[in-house]
């Protein structure tokens, strides 16, 4: 219909001209909120579906990454700057600058057949470090004990016979030498410094040459654990690196790749895990140091045969102490002699540290140089007496 020259178009309904336009474009509205609301859902559902089902798979392989995880992996490879990255690649390069100073050693015993006839065969293997580039290595001493012949390998594969410099049971420590030159030797850390918690890697040979130079890592669980052993006190770092049979005489070392000890025990007993010990680098320095120049170590005597005093002795000899330990014997010509100590004397100090038992003398003791005198504090007869004692050498 046409009014007043302007074009009209009429609605469906004549008297609801313009409802029905308004009614059209809100049910639309309606339908595209409906489908796009919808569409949310479904997205959402699905994206919780693939979490639950990645989860389920990474509960059956416990290697697969996380959700998300990929994103992050990612992110590290792409950025070479981050914490971890960093971290990965400084323990690499500390295995790698101290790996080739570690090397396999197998000790070669006579052993006898069922019929009695001896043959010399392979009885042992163990580890070692490269401590000076013309062919001194450091190991330990149970490592290289009662060998008829010691062979060295290399990292290279290259195997050498070898001779015992000098060992030294007490601190289980042993220098050997093989006849080669230009050798990569260890760089010594100051055990001194260690802290408990920082990174502790274990280099050496489980379970023989099979596994040579086998990498492990943990951290410095202690870094002074005394350990009675057979009678001897140990002082020993602890580090939960893992250290199985072999790995004895190798190298632990800290994340700039310098050695920190000398790998030596480990705690076996079902249910404990990741209890290593390794013999403090300062220790091991200052052994090899005497065995090399001596063939042994030096250590200052008294001259006395002990045993531990207790309590019940203590009480009924009434001391006003519950420990210490009796002299039982004094060696004629001994520095103890020549002091005036005597049998039956207890012994409860050392220049002021007490004496609990003949491991604590004993460890006293080697704190001093032979020359040296130390305070004896001494009950003789319930009478406190400090007697004069200067050390000699240990024959």
């Amino acid at each position: 219909m046409i009014k007043g020259g302007v074009f009209q178009t009429m609605g469906f309904y004549d008297d609801f001209n313009e409802v029905p336009r308004r009614h059209s474009s809100l049910r639309r509205t309606v339908v595209i909120t409906i489908v796009i609301l919808a569409l949310l859902l479904v997205v959402l559902f699905f994206n919780s579906f693939m979490k639950n089902l990645r989860a389920e798979e990474n509960r059956d392989n416990p290697l697969a990454p996380l959700p998300g995880e990929e994103s992050r992996e990612n992110e590290n490879d792409a950025d070479p700057d981050t914490a971890q990255y960093q971290y990965h690649l400084a323990v690499v390069d500390a295995v790698e600058k101290a790996t080739p100073s570690v090397v396999g050693i197998s000790n070669y015993g006579i052993v006898f057949d069922f019929w009695g006839q001896s043959s010399l065969q392979e009885r042992a293997t163990g580890s070692g470090v490269i401590i000076g580039s013309d062919g001194y290595i450091v190991t330990n001493y149970h490592v290289i004990e009662n060998a008829k012949e010691l062979v060295v390998t290399l990292g290279s594969g290259e195997e050498f016979p070898a001779t015992v410099i000098g060992a030294d049971s007490p601190t289980d420590l042993a220098v050997i030498k093989i006849n080669k030159t230009g050798l990569p030797a260890a760089e010594f850390a100051n055990s001194d410094n260690l802290r408990a918690g920082e990174p502790a890697i274990a280099i050496g040979n489980p379970l023989g040459l099979d596994f040579q130079q086998s990498v492990t890592l943990g951290v410095v669980s202690a870094r002074e654990r005394s350990i009675t052993i057979q009678g001897q006190k140990f002082t020993f770092i602890q580090t939960d690196a893992a250290i199985n049979d072999g790995n004895s005489g190798g190298a632990l070392v800290n994340i700039n790749g310098k050695l920190i000890g000398i790998n030596t025990a480990k705690i076996k007993i079902t249910g404990v895990e990741g209890m290593g010990f390794a013999i403090p680098s300062n220790t091991v320095k200052q052994i090899a140091a005497d065995l090399i120049e001596n063939g042994r170590v030096i250590r200052p005597w008294m001259g006395i045969t002990t045993r531990n005093l207790s309590r019940l002795e203590a009480a009924q000899l009434g001391l006003d102490v519950d420990y210490g330990v009796i002299v039982m014997e004094v060696v004629t010509g001994s520095p103890a002699e020549r002091a005036g100590l005597e049998p039956m004397d207890i012994i409860v100090a050392l220049e002021g540290d007490s004496v609990t038992n003949t491991s604590d003398l004993q460890q006293l003791i080697y704190q001093y140089k032979v020359g040296q005198k130390v305070t004896v504090t001494v009950y003789r007869e319930k009478r406190k007496v400090d007697l004069e004692v200067t050390l000699d050498k240990m024959p």
